[in-house]
């Protein structure tokens, strides 16, 4: 059996979105010399997609797991199924296509089991919108609509061609809203978008510099270009070959306009205790025994022994809800004051919440 890492993205998005052309253009722009595998689930008992897929030729393995969602009621025909693609002859990339009406983030958590995690590498979430929908709730008020959006690294706008500007401008404006931020935004016609997002660097700010980069291995660069919404821009992955990256956390700091903040970035491997966030957060209303005065605004998410929660704090009101968003555990603060506040007591408080602080970097 290979000891290759099978570098693994999901395609998500809801009923009628385009994700079966996006994954046959993908597979259209694939390299010549490589050998990748799909694994394509439709809620209904009758396969259409994979039997579509499978009709496009060699180099390309197609494994179809229909009749509900391989995110919850299917997922052990999933793992069986990774089980096998990871035992046989391993592809050099695995798509993954969930069901319109799924909840991805499950089938991330499953590639993170320990089982799996040695074969297979999680990289960007690929997530298509069409515009149109942002007008109408039986999408907005749906939160399987909203979770796919949550996780997604990359937004496709797919469908601009009928979609108005202002419609496209709209979603957009909505993208750029998201806690954690997207790593690109880009607009698509009937799925098409370039390979590279693909492989795009998951953390860019593990890199001395401060652009996004493409990995130093295995960046593929298609027939269709496409420019990724500002400030996220591709870059040559010849660049960061020599470059060592920061390790986990990373702990960001900035200063402007009379106002500070301090953002610590964690493996997704990390662990948090969701009792222990909850107790920081509620210590930020007496931040002073934080070592800090004048918080105005916290919120994180946390990969917690109960599941991924997003925290919030505003005007001394602390909020938790479960949360999608899969790439990495994250915490931001910001506070009012002439003089940077000394965060070192803050960020042992911080740490001191982690169940398992010596994960991977």
């Amino acid at each position: 059996m290979s000891n290759k890492v099978i570098p693994v993205n999901l395609i998500t998005g809801f009923l009628g979105v385009g994700k079966t052309t996006a994954v046959m253009n993908l597979l259209a722009q694939k390299p010549a010399d490589e050998y990748w595998a799909i694994v394509v689930n439709e809620f209904g008992e009758v396969g259409i997609d994979g039997a579509t897929l499978s009709s496009l030729g060699d180099g390309l393995q197609v494994a179809e797991v229909p009749g509900g969602c391989i995110c919850c009621t299917t997922s052990p025909m999933l793992r069986v199924t990774l089980g096998k693609l990871a035992r046989g002859k391993r592809p050099d990339r695995l798509l993954i296509e969930p069901s319109g009406l799924g909840h991805p983030a499950g089938i991330i958590d499953l590639l993170r089991d320990p089982m799996l995690a040695s074969a297979f590498e999680v990289r960007a979430v690929i997530t298509l919108l069409d515009p149109r929908h942002l007008e109408d709730q039986r999408y907005t008020l749906h939160e399987t609509w909203r979770d796919q959006l949550q996780l997604a690294d990359v937004l496709v706008m797919n469908k601009s061609d009928i979609a108005d500007e202002a419609q496209i401008q709209r979603a957009e404006a909505m993208g750029a809203a998201f806690f954690p931020p997207k790593l690109a935004m880009v607009r698509s016609v009937k799925g098409l978008f370039s390979p590279e997002l693909l492989d795009l660097e998951l953390h860019p700010e593990r890199w001395p510099d401060s652009l996004d980069h493409v990995r130093p291995t295995g960046a593929h660069h298609g027939a269709y270009s496409s420019s990724l919404t500002r400030p996220n821009r591709l870059k040559s992955a010849v660049a960061q070959v020599n470059q060592e990256p920061e390790v986990w956390p990373i702990c960001k700091t900035q200063s402007s306009l009379g106002s500070h903040s301090c953002g610590w970035i964690f493996s997704p491997e990390t662990m948090f205790s969701s009792g222990k966030v909850a107790d920081l957060f509620t210590a930020m209303s007496s931040a002073a025994t934080l070592g800090i005065d004048g918080i105005t605004r916290a919120k994180g998410i946390f990969n917690t022994e109960r599941d991924w929660y997003r925290f919030d704090w505003v005007d001394g009101m602390t909020s938790a809800l479960p949360a999608a968003y899969r790439r990495d555990s994250r915490f931001e603060v910001i506070v009012e004051g002439e003089q940077a506040p000394d965060w070192r007591l803050f960020t042992e408080a911080l740490l001191a919440t982690q169940i398992n602080p010596l994960a991977p970097t």
